[in-house]
């Protein structure tokens, strides 16, 4: 069954306020010493339930510092997270465990991100006792998540180089999903993956957000991806947040110059996109 979620009377699952992350680098010289750079200044973004949140912009633009920030996999400089309304920027080791239950990451190269010398069935269940999670049928757990997934519970004893480049990103989606998350952060989760890979991978990542009301926050450089998956956009550019809406407002309206200079490159997919957005440009221009 499906769920319907209405976002615009929910509180955000994941609200992050003017994140700054910081790191010191050199300045050249063996005695030159260093200096600060920012990576990522003074981004505010805010994840529904049931809603896919993409984070896009240019190599080096920040949004995967400020992904890895939100995971918790980087400790951030300045500014605040809340979620589920509690401050996670400075948690327990308790309330990280608890949180790290509740926002996976699915990583851009599968085969880099899954153990090579473990089994399917151990890499999904590996979590699980990252987590403590006890009294689980782990063989029921890894047979319903590879059904979930689309791939064969009965390879669940082979290895990851036994699958394709698209399957071994299923393997990575269902160890995800291990101990039922609420935020799934897909960091260039599609861009390693044939066009034809890409779209069967988008389809699961929709099917199972309309069974289960993952928040989904999507890191991607390719704007034709985006257009098919996304809810809201936010784009990056030198580690500054400088537009943000839903997919149609910012796809079809640009403001920034830089939005539309990225637009400008995307394939057109569909023409009528195309069409919409020059309409508005040359209203604009009026």
């Amino acid at each position: 069954m499906s769920i319907v979620i209405d976002h615009l009377r929910n509180e955000p699952l994941l609200e992050a306020k003017n994140l700054v992350r910081e790191f010191q680098v050199s300045k050249g010289g063996a005695f030159a010493g260093t200096e600060t750079f920012r990576a990522v200044d003074d981004v505010s973004l805010a994840m529904h339930a049931g809603r896919t949140m993409a984070l896009v912009g240019e190599s080096g633009s920040g949004k995967s510092t400020t992904a890895r920030m939100i995971a918790k996999l980087l400790d951030v400089t300045s500014g605040a997270m809340f979620f589920e309304g509690e401050d996670v920027t400075k948690a327990s080791d308790a309330s990280l465990r608890r949180f790290r239950a509740n926002v996976q990451v699915v990583f851009q190269d599968p085969f880099s991100s899954l153990n090579p010398k473990h089994t399917v069935d151990r890499i999904i269940t590996a979590p699980l006792d990252y987590q403590g999670f006890k009294g689980v049928d782990r063989r029921l757990l890894v047979k319903n998540l590879l059904e979930r997934v689309g791939l064969n519970p009965d390879h669940s004893g082979r290895y990851p180089s036994q699958f394709s480049g698209g399957q071994a990103q299923r393997i990575g989606i269902a160890r995800a999903l291990a101990v039922e998350p609420k935020l799934v952060i897909c960091d260039e989760a599609v861009s390693a993956l044939d066009v034809s890979v890409q779209a069967q991978v988008i389809n699961l990542l929709r099917e199972l957000q309309q069974e289960s009301g993952y928040a989904y926050l999507f890191i991607a450089h390719d704007l034709a991806v985006v257009r098919q998956i996304a809810d809201d956009v936010a784009v990056m550019n030198k580690g500054k947040l400088v537009e943000q809406g839903t997919t149609a407002e910012v796809f079809d309206n640009p403001v920034q110059a830089y939005t539309q200079a990225l637009l400008s490159a995307v394939p057109v997919i569909n023409p009528e996109w195309e069409i919409r957005r020059q309409e508005n440009m040359g209203r604009m221009a009026q």
